[in-house]
C-alpha cells in the first residue's frame, strides 16, 4: 500500500512540474534533428533532503538539474522543481513529503545509461546526494505507453 501511495505520489509530482516547470532547454542548436514525437523514456526522482541540509539545498538542486543535467546529450526535455503549493483538483493538493521532483526524458534506456554515466550526472550526485535522505530517495523509470 505505501509503495502504491509513493508511486502515485510520484507520478503525481511529474505530472505537475511537466505542466508548470519552466519550458526545458531549446535543444536545436545542440542536435541537428529534433525528435517528431515526445520521448517515451521518463526518469522520475523524489528527494526528500536531511533536516540538517544547508539552506538554499532544493534551490541549487533544481539550479543545477537545469544547468549540468539539461546540458548532457541524451537529455530531450527535463523538468524540476519544489512541490505544488495549489489544489491539483477535487482530490485535494499532492503529496508535499518530498523536496524536489526531478523528470528527464530521454529516447530510449540507452539514452538513460549515457545520462547516468555522463561526468555533468556525475558531478551533480557528488555535489547533491549528500544532502538526500536515502531511504527516502525515489527513482523511477518508465517507457510512455501512449499509442
Amino acid at each position: 500500500m505505501k509503495r502504491k501511495a509513493t508511486l502515485a505520489a510520484v507520478l503525481t509530482a511529474a505530472w505537475l512540474l511537466a505542466g508548470q516547470a519552466a519550458p526545458s532547454r531549446d535543444r536545436s542548436a545542440d542536435h541537428e534533428v529534433k525528435p517528431a514525437k515526445a520521448p517515451p523514456f521518463v526518469h522520475a526522482v523524489v528527494f526528500t533532503l536531511k533536516k540538517d541540509a544547508p539552506e538554499g539545498a532544493a534551490d541549487s538542486m533544481i539550479h543545477d538539474a537545469h544547468d549540468l543535467l539539461a546540458k548532457i546529450p541524451t537529455v530531450r526535455e527535463i523538468r524540476c522543481g519544489k512541490p505544488a503549493e495549489q489544489k491539483a483538483g477535487k482530490s485535494g493538493p499532492a503529496k508535499a513529503t518530498y523536496d524536489v521532483g526531478l523528470l528527464v526524458l530521454f529516447d530510449d534506456a540507452d539514452g538513460l545509461k549515457t545520462y547516468i554515466d555522463h561526468p555533468k550526472h556525475q558531478e551533480f550526485v557528488a555535489k547533491h546526494l549528500k544532502n538526500v535522505e536515502g531511504d527516502k530517495l525515489h527513482v523511477y523509470d518508465f517507457v510512455d505507453a501512449k499509442k
